[in-house]
């Protein structure tokens, strides 16, 4: 039996190291990352650098942005890649970021049925501060100042401004939102007060 454990435990380290990866980006510059696994697994990026990322998935066909968001100085988010398509981190800092990057399951779909129609639309942020947002089962991504995020969400999804420790209900995603339309997060927040 004691000859069993120590490659339970190597075996272990290395299903996680399949898991994750290492990520540097150039400072000034952007990667374009591509992997099998997408569509299988969700992929969550975590930025410990203390630079900000600008994230996009992008679309192989038209090469362009499919949804599109700016991940903070320190945080995470996870979000879902189709086959084919690749994931753009662009560093806009004079300095290279080392970042992480790990396979994750797939979250079901539970807050909406899976027929519901899906708007693509641009999340605006006025302000000069970062807003940081939680989309549960879709991402969390932090708005930089000054911004448009391009997103794809379904009716039904809800969004949640983060305060602190606490979540604000700031929009729901429903038939009065057309692909296209350009909201702004910041007013958004402040017609809550």
């Amino acid at each position: 039996m004691k000859s069993i454990f120590p490659f339970l435990i190597l075996f272990s380290l290395a299903m996680k190291a399949i898991s994750q990866e290492n990520v540097t980006i150039p400072a000034m510059k952007s990667i374009e990352l591509s992997y099998a696994e997408y569509g299988q697994y969700d992929v969550k990026l975590i930025n410990n650098s203390g630079k900000p990322i600008a994230v996009a998935v992008i679309d192989p066909t038209t090469q362009r942005p499919v949804k599109s968001f700016g991940l903070g100085p320190v945080a995470f988010a996870v979000l879902s890649a189709d086959k084919g398509q690749q994931i753009k981190l662009t560093n806009n800092s004079l300095k290279e970021i080392k970042m992480m990057l790990e396979f994750v399951e797939k979250k079901p779909d539970t807050y909406n049925p899976e027929n519901a129609p899906v708007v693509n639309f641009t999340f605006h942020n006025s302000s000069l501060r970062s807003i940081p947002l939680i989309i549960p089962n879709v991402m969390n991504p932090n708005l930089s100042p000054l911004s448009n995020s391009g997103v794809s969400l379904k009716w039904g999804q809800e969004i949640y401004y983060r305060k602190g420790n606490e979540k604000i209900l700031i929009l729901t995603i429903d038939e009065s939102i057309q692909n296209g339309d350009k909201i702004d997060v910041s007013k958004l927040i402040k017609d809550l007060k």
